[in-house]
């Protein structure tokens, strides 16, 4: 099955700063997808990108089917909703032009799904946080949704909330959603998450495990206009100046994609001089 979403040599960039640099990865169907990196690290403009609200600068997104349905929810929501959560979740609907049959049996199933019938006729200024932030979720939900794209779900929530919302989360995925998130809870990655992009360094590294992460030490030299090119699925450790014009580059890949790496390294000229196993963890990131 090919890929939902894919990014082509992405470079995204806010005025003079470089946020996102060459970016190449794929967000396959039946998965959750967790992005994580430090703060101001280009998270929320990566999802904007795979949501289709930011465009890059250079580079391509591409949907694998036009008629593919992703829903978003940013991480701030709306403070005060003048509505209960059955008005607001009509209002929506109608908003998007959904008849009001189908619009109102999928409310009436989405309430099931997030455990919140008996609060149908409440005014949503009164939920917790972490209501709130189910009814965000569900109204990015109101038409058919292949994917959901959540930045940063679990922020400000209890642990209960948490653990309630982990729960809705495993079970949409069960049901066929793919899901794209942001976050910072390692108990995320290692009870619910598939696989994890690490935003490091103005680029992504595709990791096919969320704990412990088989990977590879790969030492190289190289041109510095080849060196602009080398794959998104490096991990750049460090870069030192040899010569003129020659750089030798230290890195960490995932040993899914080594093989695929050094043929990419090799037709751009590099010598590569060192390559051995290793194992992190995830938490290194945090």
């Amino acid at each position: 099955m090919g890929p939902l979403i894919e990014l082509k040599a992405v470079t995204k960039s806010y005025g003079q700063s470089i946020i996102l640099k060459e970016t190449s990865l794929s967000i396959f169907p039946h998965q959750i997808i967790a992005v994580v990196g430090e703060n101001g690290s280009g998270k929320s403009t990566l999802l904007k990108m795979f949501a289709g609200i930011g465009k890059p600068d250079r580079g391509e997104v591409i949907k694998g089917a036009p008629s593919l349905k992703i829903g978003y929810v940013p991480e701030r929501t709306p403070e005060t909703i003048p509505f209960t959560l059955g008005e607001y979740l009509i209002h929506m609907g109608r908003i998007r032009g959904m008849e009001k049959g189908p619009l109102r049996n999928r409310v009436d199933d989405l309430l099931q799904i997030f455990h919140m019938v008996d609060v149908r006729n409440t005014r949503i200024g009164t939920f917790s946080k972490g209501m709130k932030q189910k009814v965000t979720i569900m109204q990015a939900m109101l038409e058919e949704t292949d994917v959901l794209i959540l930045d940063e779900p679990l922020s400000g929530l209890d642990d209960v909330a948490q653990s309630d919302l982990e729960d809705i989360l495993a079970n949409l995925k069960e049901v066929g959603i793919s899901i794209i998130l942001s976050c910072h809870e390692t108990r995320l990655l290692e009870n619910l998450v598939d696989e994890v992009f690490v935003i490091k360094d103005k680029r992504v590294i595709q990791r096919s495990e969320s704990r412990e992460v088989p990977s590879a030490v790969l030492i190289f030299e190289i041109g510095e206009e080849a060196f602009e090119g080398v794959p998104g699925s490096l991990e750049v450790q460090k870069v030192s100046e040899l010569e003129t014009g020659i750089k030798r580059v230290e890195t960490r890949v995932n040993t899914i994609h080594v093989d695929d790496v050094l043929r990419d390294l090799l037709t751009r000229g590099a010598s590569i001089k060192e390559l051995h196993a290793s194992v992190h963890h995830m938490k290194e990131y945090f």
